[in-house]
C-alpha cells in the first residue's frame, strides 16, 4: 500500500497541475484568444486539467484514507466534504475564461485563494475539524 507521503506528493502536485492549466487558458482568454484560436493548445490543456483533477482525487482520498480522515466506519469527518466542493469549484473553473473573457483576469486572484482555503480547511484551523 502507497504511503502517506506519496499519496501527499501525488495531491499536492495534482494541485500544481490544475493550477497552471487553468492559468493558461484563463491567460490565453484574458488577451483575446477564443476556443478557436487556442488549437490544439486548448484540448491539451483541457487534457491535462482532467488528469491534474483525477490524481488531486486519488491522492486526496488515499492520504484522507491513510489518516483516518475516511474511513467504512466512520466515512467522512467534516472537512473532508469542504476538500470535495473546493475539488468540483476547481474543476469547473477552467469553463469560465472563453465564456466570460472578463472574468479570466479574476482567475488569477481566485484559484490562489481556493487553493489557499483547501490548504487551511486540511490543515484543521477550521472549528468543524475540532
Amino acid at each position: 500500500m502507497p504511503s502517506y507521503k506519496l499519496y501527499k506528493m501525488l495531491h499536492l502536485g495534482a494541485i500544481v497541475l490544475i493550477c497552471m492549466t487553468t492559468a493558461g487558458l484563463a491567460f490565453h482568454a484574458w488577451l483575446g484568444g477564443t476556443k478557436e484560436s487556442a488549437g490544439g493548445a486548448r484540448k491539451a490543456l483541457l487534457a491535462l486539467h482532467g488528469v491534474g483533477m483525477l490524481l488531486a482525487f486519488v491522492g486526496g482520498m488515499g492520504a484522507g484514507a491513510q489518516t483516518g480522515a475516511i474511513s467504512s466506519e466512520h466515512g467522512f469527518q467534516s472537512w473532508v466534504h469542504i476538500k470535495i466542493a473546493l475539488w468540483f469549484a476547481l474543476g469547473a473553473l477552467p469553463a469560465l475564461p472563453y465564456r466570460s473573457p472578463r472574468l479570466a483576469a479574476s482567475l488569477f486572484v481566485v484559484v490562489p485563494l481556493l487553493v489557499a482555503f483547501a490548504a487551511w480547511v486540511a490543515g484543521g484551523f477550521l472549528p468543524l475539524t475540532r
